[in-house]
């Protein structure tokens, strides 16, 4: 008896010891028992789902917080478990509606119709109705803004088989837990007060650097920050936005819509236009295409970007590394020339005018960003930094003026200027020249005067928008 009594006693120490040996608190179980015609749910703040067969809740991707949840479920490739044949990504966001706006557009649907028409019919999920892409392969997404809980809601498949019915019986099991708090949205782009700026002058060492904004006839408005372009020959000034290059006639004032361009739906981001008034489109990885009086003349193959020398006789070829070719155009023909501009390393931008390369980089020094100018054989001939001789942000323009050296720094919002001499002499902010709140310097052109066209993206106070705005600089 006193055996059987000091084994219960010893089982009785080790299992208060397991017990009170790891102060650890648990990891909270989002996952339980189901409702009648599932096996598992899933509570989050903003959702519960019921799942059951093959699906399985990928716990390590559970994120649950007041303003966001979010619950991955796949169900596994049996014939290799490593691999998935549908995975499910449920989310809902308490945030502004910008980022759902502009999913709005990126998969294909009209925002003026989806809010003016009510044109888009949609799928009760969950209690909320959805908008809904098939993009006829292996995506397929519900999703829709629930504007008085101020909440983006998505459920997006990734599938092999997109008509799969396993997708139907886990849109079933979903409920949102929205709570209607009377929310109104923000003006929509339609809505919106346009970006205007008035006559702005800064005094930049011993010149005085002016901007007029000219406002395009209509509103010009992406959620594109970065890869537009513009060019310039005579009184029309050519666009290229979110792909869709367009014909502008500069009357001093206003840029007026003129015509649409077409060009392939390929990532086309930049024109450049040469003395002939051709127009050259390049984009990363994409024929160069030639332009004139609105139609292809030429094509090129094999360039990855192309910076173009104003004749348009031979430009740049060039990617990321210091490696590049100068390209001599001859007919529908070209030959290309090795040319390795050492000082510099990672390339991000490279610009040709008249007598200069500018090759906008990381030093191969590890000094930072800069502008470093060669000649066509590649030999250095300045190199232009910041007032410290330090780097600079991002330089997505630079050419060379009467006075010096003129530059648009994307990064630092900063308009640069250098001497003939290369010496520094100023940094200009956007927001005193332009009067913007944070833009994006996308690119410039050099007008038949010698003064600059500028286009940069900024949002608008309201939000209603991002809008491309063009500005006339001079001064310098």
């Amino acid at each position: 008896m006193k055996k059987i009594f000091a084994l219960l006693l010893a089982l009785l120490m080790v299992f208060s010891l397991a017990a009170c040996g790891d102060d650890t608190p648990e990891k909270p179980d989002n996952t339980k028992q189901p409702s009648s015609n599932s096996d598992a749910a899933i509570e989050a703040t903003l959702f519960t789902v019921a799942y059951g067969g093959d699906w399985i809740n990928i716990e390590d991707d559970f994120k649950n917080e007041e303003e966001y949840s979010k619950a991955v479920l796949q169900i596994l490739d049996p014939e290799d478990e490593e691999y998935y044949l549908i995975e499910a990504e449920i989310k809902v966001e308490i945030d502004e509606p910008y980022d759902f706006r502009e999913d709005l557009v990126y998969y294909g649907f009209n925002q003026y119709e989806y809010k003016e028409n009510n044109a888009y019919e949609t799928v009760k999920v969950g209690g909320v109705d959805l908008l809904k892409y098939d993009d006829g392969d292996d995506t397929l997404i519900y999703f829709n803004r629930v504007e008085n809980a101020n909440a983006s809601v998505y459920v997006e498949f990734d599938a092999t088989d997109t008509g799969d019915s396993r997708i139907q019986t886990l849109l079933d099991g979903i409920t949102f837990n929205l709570e209607d708090i009377g929310n109104e949205d923000g003006p929509w782009e339609w809505e919106g007060e346009r970006f205007s700026a008035d006559t702005a002058s800064v005094n930049a060492g011993a010149f005085t650097v002016t901007s007029t904004f000219v406002p395009f006839e209509a509103p010009v408005t992406t959620f594109e920050t970065f890869d537009h372009s513009v060019a310039a020959v005579g009184d029309r000034v050519y666009v290229l936005v979110d792909g869709e290059l367009s014909e502008c006639h500069y009357d001093g004032s206003t840029l007026a819509f003129v015509n649409k361009i077409e060009v392939p739906e390929d990532d086309y981001d930049r024109i450049e236009a040469t003395a002939d008034g051709t127009l050259w489109v390049s984009g990363s990885m994409n024929d160069i295409l030639c332009i004139k009086d609105g139609k292809t003349v030429a094509t090129y193959e094999d360039i990855d970007n192309l910076a173009i020398h104003p004749s348009g006789a031979w430009g740049v070829n060039y990617f990321t590394s210091n490696e590049c070719e100068i390209v001599t155009f001859s007919g529908n023909t070209y030959t290309s020339t090795p040319v390795v501009f050492k000082e510099a390393d990672t390339i991000m931008n490279l610009c040709v005018d008249k007598n200069n390369i500018y090759v906008c980089a990381n030093a191969a020094d590890d000094s930072g960003h800069k502008v470093f100018i060669y000649n066509k054989d590649g030999v250095l001939q300045k190199t232009l930094c910041d007032a410290e001789g330090e780097g600079l942000g991002s330089v997505t323009f630079v050419t060379k003026t009467a006075n010096g050296y003129i530059a648009f720094d994307g990064n630092m919002r900063d308009v640069l200027l250098w001497d003939n001499n290369g010496s520094f002499v100023a940094e200009i902010s956007d927001g005193d020249l332009f009067s913007t709140n944070y833009p994006w310097f996308c690119d410039s052109a050099v007008l038949d005067d010698g003064s600059i066209i500028t286009i940069m993206t900024d949002e608008r106070e309201d939000r209603s928008a991002t809008e491309v705005v063009a500005f006339i600089v001079k001064g310098f």
